[in-house]
């Protein structure tokens, strides 16, 4: 993670997860060295991923919705959904899109959040 060069991978986030370019930028631009040791630290502690908390999801009391990348390479949509069934999900919104749903279908995801909202505005 340390070696991580801001630019290639940009360029990468763009070619591979379709992420807009500037978007893209934007995005690492705002990486660091604490948010990289982070990640590094958060990624080698995956080692089951979800075994220490998911069992815990179903005490979940407050309505959620879930909305996932149907062609994610990093996290597949068997994730997503596995997550939504272990949740009060009312929905598990499979996007056409992959891991970064925020950027790459903003107002499909503003859409979302916006209706799950109003459906739950007196919870």
């Amino acid at each position: 993670m340390s070696e991580l060069r801001t630019e290639p991978f940009a360029d990468d986030l763009a070619a591979d997860f379709n992420v807009p370019l500037g978007l893209a930028r934007e995005m690492v631009s705002r990486v660091d060295e604490p948010m990289k040791d982070a990640v590094l630290r958060l990624y080698r502690s995956a080692i089951t991923m979800g075994a220490e908390w998911e069992p815990r999801l179903s005490a979940v009391s407050a309505p959620c919705a879930v909305f996932w990348g149907a062609l994610d390479p990093a996290c597949q949509i068997e994730f997503g959904r596995r997550l939504g069934a272990s949740l009060p999900a009312t929905a598990v919104i499979e996007m056409d899109c992959n891991h970064w749903t925020v950027l790459q279908r903003p107002a499909e995801v503003a859409q979302i959040l916006e209706k799950h909202w109003s459906a739950h505005a007196d919870a």
